[in-house]
C-alpha cells in the first residue's frame, strides 16, 4: 500500500510526503515514493497517526444498567472517528483474581472488534497473593489499573487502604494506576442534601459532584504517589484547580504524575443542565461553567494535560428520557467518533493547538504512557500502519442519526464542525473509507503493553 500526496502530520512536525506500508508496518515516509504497491491518493488531506484512544467504556455493566455499545458496535464507532486503538476496561467482580477479570473481558471482546485494543483492569480488592498476581497481570500486557475513589455502592469502587497498598506495589512492578478522583464522601453527602431539599432535577447535578470533590481526591492520589514513588495518571478531569496541582507535583516535587480530560470539558458547559434534555449530558465528572471551561484550555494548550480519551459510555437515550432525577440518570456519553473531529474542529480550527499538537494529545502520548510505543502512535518506520487520512475542507453539523453509536444520541447534536474522517487504516487495512465500514469484524488484536516507563512520559 503506497499513501501518496498527502500532508504528513506528526507530534514533531509536518511534511508533504508518500507513506509505504508493507506487511502492515510502515516502511518508508519520504516525498516521491515510487513502489509496485496499490496506491492510496491522499491529494489534500492530512495523514495523521491513528487515534490511541486511552479511555472507553465498551459494554460496561453497572448491575442496574449497561451501555449501548458493545465491543462490535463500540469498535466500529471507533473506526468511523479514526481510532485503530482502543483501551477498554477489565472490571474486577467480586471473588475474581486479576487473571479471572482479564479472561472473562477478552473473551467478551475476542472476534468482536474491528480495532486494536488493550486493556486497563478495574481494581477493587486485593485479595491474598495479589502481589504474585499483579505481576503476572503486567507479564500478561496490562500494565495498567483504575480505581474509582466514588460509587461506593457499587462493583467499582476500591477504599483507600486498596488503593494505598496498590501503588506501594504498582511502581516496582512496572503497572501505572489511573484514578477516577471524586472524593465519595462529599459525593453522597451533596447528592443527600440536595435530594431531602426537593432539589432533585438535572439542573442540580453539578452541584452533587462539586469541583472541589475532585480537587480533593487529585490531591489524595498524589500524596500517595509522594509516598510510595509509583506513578499515577488521572483520568477525565475536569477542573484547571485539579491540573495545577498534577502541574505543581511534577515540577517541585518530580511525581510521576499525568493528567487527562475529555472533549465534552472543552466543548460543553455546565448551561446544558437547564434544558429539557438535560438527561443526554450526565456524565461524571460533571461539565462545569465557561470560565472553568476556557481555563481548562489553557492547561491542555500550555502542555499541562497530557492525553485527551474520550471517556465513551453510552448508555441509550431511551433509558434517560423522561428522568429528571439526577440521581437515577446513569452517567456517561458517547465519544469516541467524535474526538478527533471536535479537537480539530475547535482546538486547531479555533487556533488553540496545532495540527503537532493534536497529534501528541489523541495519539503519540496515549502511546507512550499505556506502553504501545514504539509500535503505535507514530508515522514513522517500523510502526504499524495505523493511519487516518483527515479531509479538513468539509463543514458540516453534528447528527447522531450519522454516527455509529448505539447510543442513539450525542451530546454534540447540532454542532457545527469542519473536517471529517476519510479513510481509517489499521495494520495496514483499510477499515473505514469514505462514509463505508470496510473492513472485517475480528480484525483487531489485543495488545500487550509494555510495563509503565516514566521516561516515556511526556514532559
Amino acid at each position: 500500500m503506497l499513501i501518496r500526496g498527502g500532508r504528513v502530520v506528526t507530534s514533531g512536525g509536518e511534511q508533504d510526503a508518500d507513506v509505504l506500508v508493507v506487511d502492515g508496518k510502515i516502511t518508508e515516509v519520504r516525498p516521491g515514493i515510487d513502489a509496485g504497491a496499490d496506491v492510496i491518493d491522499a491529494t489534500g488531506l492530512l495523514v495523521l497517526p491513528g487515534v490511541v484512544d486511552p479511555h472507553t467504556h465498551l459494554l460496561l455493566d453497572t448491575g442496574t444498567a449497561r451501555t449501548a455499545d458493545d465491543f462490535e458496535s463500540g469498535s466500529l464507532s471507533a473506526a468511523a472517528g479514526g481510532v485503530t486503538t482502543y483501551l477498554d476496561f477489565a472490571p474486577q467482580l467480586p471473588g475474581q483474581t486479576f487473571a479471572q477479570a482479564l479472561a472473562a473481558r477478552l473473551e467478551l471482546i475476542d472476534g468482536r472488534s474491528y480495532v486494536d485494543y488493550g486493556i486497563h483492569l478495574n481494581i477493587t480488592s486485593l485479595a491474598q497473593g495479589w502481589e504474585r498476581e499483579l505481576d503476572a497481570l503486567v507479564d500478561a500486557g496490562v500494565t495498567s489499573a483504575k480505581v474509582y475513589t466514588t460509587y461506593r455502592d457499587t462493583i467499582f469502587y476500591a477504599d483507600d487502604w486498596t488503593w494505598l497498598r496498590l501503588m506501594e506495589r504498582s511502581g516496582r512492578a512496572g503497572l501505572l494506576v489511573q484514578v477516577h478522583a471524586e472524593n465519595d464522601a462529599i459525593v453522597v453527602g451533596k447528592t443527600q442534601e440536595l435530594l431531602k431539599q426537593g432539589k432533585s432535577a438535572l439542573a442540580y447535578h453539578g452541584a452533587s459532584r462539586p469541583a472541589f470533590a475532585e480537587v480533593e481526591a487529585v490531591s489524595r492520589g498524589l500524596m500517595f504517589s509522594r509516598e510510595t514513588g509509583s506513578p499515577v495518571y488521572f483520568v477525565h478531569l475536569s477542573t484547571p484547580r485539579s491540573v495545577d496541582l498534577v502541574t505543581a507535583a511534577r515540577g517541585d516535587e518530580g511525581i510521576q504524575a499525568m493528567a487527562e480530560t475529555c472533549p465534552h470539558y472543552l466543548v460543553l458547559d455546565d448551561s446544558v443542565y437547564a434544558r429539557s434534555d438535560a438527561g443526554r449530558f450526565v456524565m461524571t465528572p460533571p461539565l462545569r461553567d465557561r470560565v472553568n471551561q476556557s481555563q481548562l484550555w489553557t492547561r491542555l494548550t500550555g502542555g499541562a494535560i497530557h492525553t485527551v480519551g474520550s471517556d465513551h459510555c453510552g448508555f441509550a437515550v431511551a433509558d434517560r428520557e423522561g428522568i429528571d432525577d439526577f440521581s437515577r440518570v446513569s452517567p456517561g456519553v458517547p465519544g469516541v467518533e467524535t474526538s478527533l473531529l471536535l479537537m480539530y474542529s475547535v482546538g486547531v480550527l479555533d487556533h488553540r493547538m496545532k495540527l503537532r499538537q493534536l497529534v501528541r494529545l489523541l495519539s503519540t502520548n496515549p502511546a507512550k504512557i499505556f506502553g504501545l510505543w514504539p509500535r503505535k502512535g507514530d508515522i514513522q518506520p517500523g510502526f504499524d500502519a495505523d493511519l487516518v487520512l483527515f479531509d479538513p475542507r468539509p463543514k458540516g453539523v453534528l447528527a447522531a442519526s450519522e454516527l455509529h453509536s448505539r447510543a442513539g444520541f450525542s451530546p454534540y447534536e447540532g454542532l457545527t464542525v469542519t473536517g471529517k474522517v476519510h479513510t481509517t487504516i489499521c495494520r495496514g487495512r483499510v477499515i473505514y473509507r469514505d462514509g463505508a465500514v470496510i473492513g472485517d469484524r475480528g480484525f483487531g488484536r489485543f495488545l500487550k503493553c509494555r510495563p509503565f516507563d516514566p521516561e516515556m512520559v511526556p514532559l
